[in-house]
């Protein structure tokens, strides 16, 4: 009888995301932002509603924001051998400098979307993130796998689902303000953070005014002008209860198992032995960076 080997990478991964996306009352194909309290500013593109977890064409930096890019924190590589009740280690590695998949970036391909079957799942922003195409980039090392609602039934288009099916994949908040979230995006006090920008921009501004008065026909000044004054009258808006403020606090959690029939190691297609376990949180949600903070596990399991 064959004996089971099986090469696992359990991996840590944190960092900032983008999601440009209209927020109620707006429907969530706006594209400039009207009745919410997210916009696309003066000089900017359409807002996208693709989720962003690295530097790539269609994020926009924001002055004073989180730099979008998520990668792997910490983890280990370790084989085992066995199968049921017998199994035994044959390696544990921790994953760090001079690992290839040490502070690896993490990113969802293909154009990530929160979707919600126009809100028959769950409102806008809570829905499900399709498509999830989790993929882990090393040095000389990148592993790829999608998650399906249903994997032996896959489907590209949520609308192709019954919504009984995509229920328990919906994202749900987990808690306000805990002291993981805390620590992990640095916010410290949502109301101060805030504040925090404010003058930044509010400093920033000064300079740009006074050249403004000596180039009073100069479009460009009057663009970034009109970006920062949009930005500084939003933060103004700073009551610890109004959604601006509060929805920093908002920690959601997505549970997903990579579970995909094929998945790619290095560009090369496999068939791995199991799903790839997966739970993320996303959190800190920035209304003037249109960002946020992701943290999350998966455990990737190939055939040794």
């Amino acid at each position: 009888m064959k004996t089971t080997t099986t090469k696992n990478y359990m991996l840590e991964f944190s960092g900032w995301a983008q999601g440009r996306i209209a927020t109620d009352p707006d429907p969530s194909n706006e594209l400039r932002g009207v009745s919410g309290y997210t916009f696309a500013l003066p000089g900017e593109a359409n807002l996208d509603r693709i989720i962003y977890f690295q530097e790539k064409e269609g994020v926009i930096r924001r002055s004073h924001c989180p730099q979008v890019g998520v990668k792997v924190s910490g983890g280990y590589e370790f084989v085992t051998r066995g199968s049921g009740g017998d199994v035994s280690f044959v390696s544990k590695t921790p994953i760090e400098k001079g690992h290839p998949l040490y502070h690896a970036k993490v990113d969802l391909l293909d154009q990530p979307l929160f979707d919600s079957r126009n809100s028959m799942i769950i409102y806008n922003g809570f829905g499900i993130v399709n498509p999830f195409i989790l993929s882990v980039e090393g040095k000389k090392l990148t592993l790829q796998r999608r998650f399906y609602a249903e994997p032996d039934n896959p489907q590209e288009d949520l609308s192709s689902y019954d919504i009984s099916s995509l229920k328990q994949y919906t994202m749900s908040t987990v808690v306000m303000n805990s002291v993981e979230w805390i620590l992990k995006t640095g916010v410290l006090d949502r109301t101060a953070f805030r504040n925090e920008r404010l003058a930044l921009l509010q400093a920033d501004l000064k300079p740009l005014q006074l050249q403004l008065a000596q180039h009073p026909q100069d479009k460009q000044l009057k663009i970034e002008i009109a970006a920062l004054n949009k930005r500084i009258a939003e933060l103004k808006i700073n009551d610890p209860d109004n959604r601006r403020t509060n929805q920093i606090g908002t920690q959601v959690l997505l549970s997903y198992p990579l579970n995909a029939k094929a998945a790619w190691v290095n560009d090369k297609k496999i068939q791995p032995p199991a799903a790839w376990p997966l739970n993320l949180w996303m959190g800190g949600w920035d209304a003037d960076a249109l960002g946020f903070a992701v943290h999350g596990y998966v455990q990737i399991i190939l055939e040794d």
